[in-house]
């Protein structure tokens, strides 16, 4: 009977694994989502009501200058409008882009950045960002120049960096 038992235990759990490691990546990819929409309506807002440009980028204390966004990320008052965390802007906020994942960010001026200006339209750099994992792309958020965002299925041409 006991072996009966480990059997079924095992088949049991062999079935499970799967399906639970697929749930746990299913959130972990909303939650980045949502930090994402989250950061690029919190820079928005901020520059709008603070009446000047707002950026958001990726790196290790100043903007890295890369398109594929991994670790942390930074959201900052630019003063001067350039994209880079420089000696006179102020940090707003800071977040972490979960290890094994990327946001790949593309635009219309193929800037590594994206800054929102006083009134809340993005200075021309309306693009999109596509969630990756391992080299796959898994979800896509739209930017236009007034600066709204939407969620849009992927196409065959969105590529991971």
């Amino acid at each position: 009977e006991l072996i009966v038992t480990l059997t079924v235990l095992a088949i049991s759990i062999a079935v499970a694994v799967p399906a639970f490691t697929a749930t746990l990546d299913s959130v972990r990819e909303r939650a980045l989502l949502d930090q994402l929409l989250g950061d690029i309506h919190f820079a928005r807002s901020t520059a709008i009501n603070r009446r000047r440009p707002v950026s958001i980028c990726t790196g290790d204390r100043t903007c890295s200058g890369e398109t594929n966004w991994s670790g942390p990320v930074f959201i900052f008052d630019d003063l001067n409008g350039n994209g880079a965390l420089d000696d006179g802007d102020s940090p707003l906020r800071a977040s972490m882009i979960g290890s094994n994942y990327q946001w790949s960010w593309s635009n219309f001026r193929k800037q590594p950045h994206l800054t929102f200006k006083p009134d809340g339209t993005t200075h021309s750099l309306n693009g999109s960002f596509v969630l990756c994992r391992r080299g796959l792309a898994l979800k896509k958020v739209v930017i236009n120049i007034t600066g709204r965002v939407k969620l849009e299925s992927l196409k065959a041409t969105d590529r991971c960096g």
